[in-house]
């Protein structure tokens, strides 16, 4: 039998290392016997659980990320701790007694203990501390630049009690989206997405994920005369908890104060560096009743009906009256007279020399006002003056990145001059910036459409239904991505349940045509020609003949189309399938040039 002193002898040779000390083999198996590494799992299941608490709680009262860092290290320091406890101490259905040594250590051996239970302590809490200070953070500081930096702008609530002041609530929301987007570094959702939202009562981490922000701001708005009480709040999307809330309440008069005011304090509260040292919502009208009605004709524009935009127009004539230098008003005016064209039939000649007047007197007025380079643009696209468009619309999206409507706008005059990858990735820019928007996505279809990705293009069509099922360019465009892609009977079965005399016949015409069922194409095609108005699609008419091999009818209706500056049809007439038969003809090289596309 060994003695003491030679066991111990024995153990000083063979030599394990921990952390550089050199651990004997026999105190192995007495940290086993003192059940010690269990402890340790013990202990790292039980600080996990309260990182998992304590970060909510951290959050929700809004206390800062420093705090939690204390409570990591704190939890760390728990291990060695821990170590020493189960080396001492042993727990049993008896309760916790003192471990006795199997033998007893001598006082080298016992300061080498020392030390590898503290070692062991700290090996075990260095993957955590890792994790946290380095890995966590680098994730954290990667996706920082995506998402830190965005917030979408909910529509404030109208609480005033009346239901005709819903205008006003709305046009600060869009007023601080615009003001939030002059911001650079700050991602802002574009007012479509922001605003398709209203009414729904939806969790705020769900529209955090769909609209891809880290934060939301809603509120609310409460005028009595010329009294205003504005409320709101920004909410983490992550974790569904306040950030910063406050209430302004001021005079009317002094409603752009109360706008750059919250705008500046949601800056401050999302990226502090990234404050401006300018207001962020600039004045654009000394006249508060100007400014009134202003936001009544956009919320009527908005609507994109024949009767609102009438309605708008006056809105937007009394704000000039008011004060002849707003120059959004003149943008507004613009828009309207452009927007004529496509809800009431108005002739090209009669509405867009007005748009360019009102356009260019905002541009006068504010040569920095991107929705007036933005209108100017949009008009020219109208009139088919392609690098004026380009010009302008690049100047406005030069002032304003986050613009998704002149990227919109933009990739239509890309895709008009047969610069298809350059269009896509305006259109794909649009709908990061607008997701929401049903015309933004709808675009997206058409040039993919055009670029003759039929399947991509059908996918895109889908997800613009989704988004507004009654809108008809998307499905007309869907059931034409079938066609082109071979699926006849997909494509009639998107226009089954469709009105006959819809702005879709002429698509059905052609899937008619497709089928072989000539008779019935023809009957329908006789219907739209006897029902088409100034306002009636003409290239559509055109791409119905050329389907039937009626090519001198279709080129009839394409001269109409020129003529009048049909919309669509620059659109398609570049790349699409549609007109492949027809190309080589020397009169559509014609019609090209009329259109200043050749």
């Amino acid at each position: 039998m060994v003695s003491t002193v030679d066991s111990q002898r024995h153990a000083t040779v063979l030599l394990v290392c921990t952390r550089g000390v050199r651990v004997p083999l026999p105190l192995l198996a007495e940290l086993k016997r003192r059940r010690v590494f269990r402890a340790l799992v013990g202990y790292g299941l039980a600080a996990f659980a309260v990182l998992q608490i304590s970060e909510p709680i951290m959050h929700g009262l809004h206390w800062p990320e420093s705090v939690l860092s204390y409570v990591v290290v704190a939890l760390a320091l728990g291990f060695p701790i821990v170590v020493g406890l189960a080396w001492i101490f042993d727990v049993n259905a008896g309760g916790i007694e003192r471990t006795r040594p199997a033998s007893p250590l001598t006082a080298p051996n016992r300061a080498r203990v020392v030390l590898v239970l503290a070692g062991i302590g700290l090996l075990a809490a260095a993957p955590g501390l890792t994790w946290y200070f380095l890995w966590r953070g680098r994730d954290r500081t990667a996706a920082d630049p995506a998402r830190a930096a965005s917030v979408a702008v909910l529509p404030f609530v109208n609480l005033s009690g009346d239901k005709d002041n819903e205008y006003f609530s709305d046009g600060m929301t869009e007023e601080i989206i615009n003001g939030l987007a002059n911001v650079e570094g700050v991602r802002v959702v574009a007012r479509t997405s922001a605003f398709s939202f209203k009414g729904k009562n939806l969790n705020v981490r769900k529209i955090g994920e769909e609209l891809n922000v880290s934060a939301v701001l809603e509120g609310s708005v409460r005028r009595d005369g010329n009294r205003l009480r504005v409320f709101a709040q920004l909410i983490g999307a992550a974790d569904g908890y306040h950030i910063w809330s406050k209430t302004f309440d001021r005079e009317l008069k002094n409603v752009f104060a109360v706008e750059d005011e919250l705008a500046n304090a949601i800056v401050q509260a999302l990226t502090p560096k990234l404050v401006a040292q300018r207001p962020l919502v600039q004045p654009t009208t000394a006249s508060t009743e100007a400014h009134d009605l202003y936001l009544k004709g956009r919320h009527l524009w908005d609507q994109r009906s024949e009767e609102t935009l009438r309605k708008a127009k006056g809105f937007f004539e009394r704000a000039v009256a008011l004060d002849p230098g707003f120059a959004l008003a003149h943008s507004g005016l613009a828009d309207c007279y452009s927007l004529f064209m496509d809800y009431s039939g108005a002739r090209a000649e009669d509405v867009l020399p007005k748009a360019k007047a009102h356009a260019l007197k905002a541009i006068e007025l504010d040569d920095a006002l991107a929705e007036g380079h933005a209108s100017l643009g949009a008009i020219s696209e109208h009139d088919y003056d392609w690098d004026t468009a380009e010009r302008e619309l690049k100047r406005a999206i030069g002032l304003r990145p986050g613009y998704a409507t002149a990227h919109q706008w933009y990739a239509e005059v890309l895709l008009a001059k047969g610069r298809l990858q350059e269009s896509r990735a305006e259109a794909d820019r649009a709908r990061q910036l607008d997701p929401a928007s049903p015309i933004v996505n709808h675009i997206l279809a058409v040039v993919l459409f055009s670029s003759r990705d039929y399947d991509r293009s059908v996918e895109q069509s889908m997800k613009t239904l989704e988004l507004d099922p009654t809108f008809q360019p998307a499905r007309a465009f869907l059931a034409l991505g079938h066609l082109h892609a071979g699926r006849i009977a997909e494509a009639m079965a998107v226009l089954e349940g469709t009105s006959t005399s819809s702005g879709l016949q002429p698509v059905r015409v052609q899937v008619l045509a497709a089928r072989g069922d000539r008779t019935a194409a023809q009957r329908l095609l006789a219907e739209a020609e006897g029902r088409a108005t100034a306002w009636y699609p003409r290239g559509a008419l055109a791409a119905a003949h050329l389907a039937l091999g009626e090519k001198e009818k279709a080129f009839a209706w394409l001269e109409k189309g020129v003529e009048g500056k049909d919309s669509l049809l620059p659109m398609t007439i570049k790349s699409s399938l549609t007109w492949d038969p027809i190309r080589s003809d020397p009169r559509f090289q014609k019609l090209l040039q009329r259109m200043n596309l050749d």
